[in-house]
Formats: structure tokens, C-alpha cells, sequence
């Protein structure tokens, strides 16, 4: 049988290991809280922001080929390549950036085979200032084409074709 004086004692000791663990405990608590208030900070000025580190791209499917594309302000402009080997009309060309307003170029336009056009879209029913500078944009490109070679090209929309391109880029 343990006398009172040997439980106190008992007791004592260990309430000073529950201290040094709980103080033990606190300081790692205190150096996790420090190093989250730093990444937080390191995120909040833009150091974990990657988008700035990935490639600008200009993606069509293998019969049209970008040769070169940008964002300017309200303008969204780039170039194609007819790789299809045979001339084709388009009939309608389209952006829709991801914003509220689009812009549409519905002329029909003969467009020879390897043949470059260049295409200028300016979204005029949009804020003067589309895009901001130095920020990372996409634009959704849909063309609509027929080969003049094949019947009921300019009469009828069964022989259309549809082809959906993606340009990323970062605005100058």
C-alpha cells in the first residue's frame, strides 16, 4: 500500500511530464502556425502562381495550322494555315472569349489550298479594355467550312464542316 506522501509525489512528477509535453507540443504548434502565416503570405503576392510559368498556345485540329497568334487590347488576332489540300469557303468564323460579349466574321471567304489568312477580330460590343495586361486569356475559335469541289457546298449546310479551335495567351 503507497503511502499519501509517495501519490503527492507520484502526482507531481507527473504533472511536470504533462508540461513538458503540452510545452513541447506548443512549440511545434507555434513553428507550424509560423511557416503557414509565410506561405500564406508567399501566395498571397503571387510566388505559387504557375499560369505565368506555362507555354502560350494556339491549338487547331491537324488541317489548319497556327503559324502565329495574340491578344492586343480588344483584339484578338492570328494566323492559319489551310492544310486540308484542296480550297475550301469558309463560311463562318467566331470567337467567344470568356467574357459576355463575342464577335462574329460571317462573311464567306475562299481560302486556298496552303494558303495563310490572317484573321483580326475586334470585339467591339465589349468594355474598351477587353483584356488586362500581362494576365493569361483564352479565346474559343469555331469555323465552319465546305470544300467548293463538293456539291451543294454554297447551297446547303449538309456538306458543312465544323472545326473548334483553343488559343491561350498572355495579352500585350
Amino acid at each position: 500500500m503507497k503511502r499519501s506522501y509517495d501519490v503527492k509525489k507520484e502526482a507531481v512528477i507527473m504533472f511536470k511530464k504533462s508540461q513538458a509535453a503540452l510545452e513541447f507540443l506548443t512549440t511545434y504548434v507555434w513553428a507550424f502556425l509560423g511557416i503557414m502565416i509565410a506561405l500564406g503570405a508567399l501566395y498571397y503576392f503571387g510566388i505559387f502562381e504557375f499560369s505565368k510559368f506555362l507555354p502560350q498556345k494556339c491549338i487547331f485540329s491537324s488541317q489548319f495550322e497556327c503559324t502565329a497568334f495574340s491578344f492586343e487590347g480588344n483584339q484578338i488576332k492570328f494566323r492559319l494555315v489551310n492544310n486540308i489540300g484542296e480550297e475550301i469557303k469558309v463560311k463562318t468564323i467566331s470567337i467567344s472569349p470568356p467574357l459576355d460579349c463575342s464577335s462574329t466574321q460571317s462573311t464567306p471567304l475562299d481560302w486556298e489550298s496552303e494558303g495563310e489568312i490572317d484573321f483580326t477580330f475586334t470585339l467591339g460590343d465589349c468594355p474598351e479594355e477587353v483584356f488586362i495586361e500581362g494576365e493569361r486569356t483564352e479565346a474559343q475559335i469555331t469555323m465552319t467550312y465546305c470544300a467548293p469541289a463538293t456539291t451543294g457546298c454554297l447551297e446547303s449546310e449538309d456538306v458543312d464542316h465544323t472545326i473548334n479551335g483553343k488559343i491561350t495567351a498572355i495579352v500585350t
